[in-house]
């Protein structure tokens, strides 16, 4: 099960395919596994990211307040300790 340490949490994280990187987020409280065959499709054509927020799945769910800027900051600790410079995206919304 691949983690890495970001900010005070383990992170679970797949990578599947190769090319240009696309970093798949998750909405607040789901885990990785609602990408379903996305994340396959998506990995025919680029070296997908797909990752547990904190609070969701496999990543550790720290008991404090959740904000969009610790997640975003959590993501790019990723990216930063698996050395992605560069990134398309795509995010699910909140449900706000």
């Amino acid at each position: 099960m691949p983690t890495i340490k970001t900010n005070d949490i383990n992170m679970y994280y797949e990578i599947h395919g190769q090319g240009e990187p696309l970093l798949l987020i998750m909405g607040m409280g789901a885990d990785l596994s609602v990408w379903g065959d996305s994340i396959q499709k998506f990995a025919e054509k680029y070296q997908v990211i797909a990752f547990d927020n904190r609070g969701a799945g496999r990543t550790d769910k720290p008991d404090i307040l959740y904000s969009i800027e610790m997640m975003a900051d959590d993501t790019i600790g990723l990216m930063d300790r698996l050395d992605i410079k560069r990134s398309h995206i795509i995010g699910l919304q909140w449900g706000r």
